[in-house]
């Protein structure tokens, strides 16, 4: 009698989970909607990682009277080389190992970097400047040009010592989140670098240690939506092409959400909305199958990318982004060659 109550029992637990599996998988259309809160397994696609060679130029000068402190310090902001290090360990990981930065060259500079009208900070002017936050130097813009020339970057990049830059700075130094330079160079976020004598291309990318990864991974995000509208020739809220239907979110394609862009989730309402708790139906999960995609749908909200921190809205991003060998439609399955490997194919050249 015992064994029969024990395997009534066990049958018992074995229907209702049965029964719970089943139901956790049927889809609902209400606000209340669980939401997977981790995010799915990234695809590996056995292709030779990429190794891109950077040299970190981070303008950090040292101000004699806190002490010959590091302006860094002395403000109390970041560590760049910590922010680095970070920024890369989390291109690794979100790429799933396909992207590895290789930091082979490090010049921390007691400089201030020149202004494209000749102006230069001293400590004294800087350091007035941020005690009063106010009273900052215009035009605010750097000359990426001089700052090319005064440390050999086209050189550097021409001899394939190096792929790219991480120049970092403080707030005013005029940085802009990414810059592309040499023959052929096209906008990256901002306009090319023009004049710069380089066959290769090559980033700038424009870190501020005042700020966070977070914000560096939103460089980041930027630059890719940038390479991206040019291997595919245009950025547009239909389907007409993969990158298109990537960026999709609700508020401009009701019902159609895919992965959003950079400063759209896929449920934002507005710019940086990445907190949101509302539910839209996307098909985010669908791209780590690209380029099998099913048009399979689930309901989605801020729990999967960290209920709208910044750092984790962006990991979430790129870790959509596809990474699969071969082409489709003349395009490359693996996006991140063309965001990080730029040079090596006519369609990101």
């Amino acid at each position: 009698m015992e064994h029969t109550r024990q395997n009534r029992t066990r049958i018992a637990l074995l229907l209702t989970g049965v029964a719970s599996a089943i139901f956790s998988l049927l889809p609902t259309h209400g606000a209340e909607s669980p939401a997977r809160t981790t995010a799915p397994r990234p695809v590996i696609t056995g292709e030779r990682p990429l190794s891109p060679k950077v040299l970190i130029l981070s303008f950090d000068p040292v101000i004699e009277s806190e002490g010959g402190r590091r302006l860094s310090q002395v403000c109390g902001w970041n560590d760049p080389l910590k922010l680095a290090e970070e920024y890369a360990k989390d291109l690794n990981e979100v790429s799933a190992g396909f992207v590895a930065f290789r930091i082979v060259k490090t010049i921390i500079a007691d400089e201030y970097p020149v202004k494209t009208d000749g102006f230069l900070y001293t400590d004294e002017t800087y350091m007035k400047c941020f005690r009063e936050w106010k009273g900052w130097h215009e035009p605010d813009g750097v000359d990426y040009k001089a700052v090319i020339e005064k440390h050999n970057l086209a050189r550097l990049v021409e001899k394939r010592e190096i792929a790219e830059v991480w120049m970092f700075g403080a707030p005013y130094f005029g940085y802009r989140e990414s810059t592309m330079a040499g023959k052929g160079a096209y906008f990256c976020n901002s306009s090319p670098v023009e004049g710069v004598n380089c066959s290769r291309i090559f980033i700038i990318m424009g870190f501020n240690y005042e700020r966070g990864v977070g914000e560096m991974l939103e460089d980041f995000g930027h630059r890719t939506e940038s390479i991206m509208r040019r291997v595919y020739g245009s950025w547009e809220h239909n389907d007409k092409h993969a990158w298109n239907r990537f960026t999709l979110y609700d508020k401009v394609a009701p019902g159609k959400a895919a992965c959003g862009n950079v400063h759209f989730a896929p449920n934002s309402v507005s710019d940086y909305d990445w907190g949101n708790k509302a539910f839209v139906w996307s098909t985010c999960d669908d791209w780590l199958n690209y380029p099998h995609l099913t048009g399979k749908k689930r309901l989605v909200n801020c729990s999967e990318w960290g209920n709208g921190d910044i750092r984790e809205y962006h990991k979430w991003w790129l870790r959509h982004l596809p990474r699969a060998p071969g082409r489709t439609d003349g395009k490359l399955n693996n996006w991140w060659k063309y965001v990080v490997d730029f040079n090596s194919y006519r369609e990101s050249r």
